[in-house]
């Protein structure tokens, strides 16, 4: 037995003008302004960057390749600017790291090198381990440690000192 015995349910019908999926797949593709005739399967011809042509007047799509005039007889000026440029050694605020200066005893360009000493840093923190209660060597770990202890730099050239880092001033 059926539930619709005497009316079956209408065929549906799609909107004059939407879309049908009976109709070839050329139907309204593609638009016939600036882009190629369609081929047999109803889609243009693929192109080298895969997209169709732009249409007459408009320029080409961003990240093409766009071949430019060639001008002769001109130079062309590329101007870098210098990455880390030096600083005289007097004007410089020295850090725990080697710094680019210029020394002011040789006039040489250099990287300074670093040498570790003991400072006031490294006294304060052998002392307060000392008070905590840790008087069986580990109060002589400050003076192993190079994060505690003041820099020296020096020119690698002439070998004299340009500059000091102190960790308590």
């Amino acid at each position: 037995m059926s539930t619709y015995p005497d009316n079956p349910p209408p065929k549906y019908e799609p909107p004059a003008g939407g879309y049908n999926p009976d109709a070839p797949p050329t139907a309204g593709y593609p638009p016939t302004a600036g882009y190629p005739p369609p081929t047999a399967a109803g889609y243009p011809p693929p192109t080298a960057a895969g997209y169709p042509p732009p249409a007459a007047g408009y320029p080409a799509p961003a990240g093409q390749y766009q071949p430019q005039p060639q001008q002769y007889g001109h130079a062309t000026v590329v101007v870098t600017q210098p990455v880390g440029a030096p600083i005289g050694s007097s004007m410089m605020r020295f850090g725990q790291s080697p710094a680019l200066v210029i020394c002011q005893h040789c006039g040489a360009t250099v990287t300074t090198s670093t040498d570790y000493t003991t400072g006031l840093m490294t006294w304060l923190l052998a002392g307060g381990i000392c008070i905590v209660g840790c008087v069986f060597g580990c109060c002589l770990i400050p003076f192993c440690i190079d994060a505690g202890k003041d820099v020296v730099h020096k020119c690698p050239n002439c070998k004299r000192e340009v500059g000091m880092f102190k960790q308590i001033r």
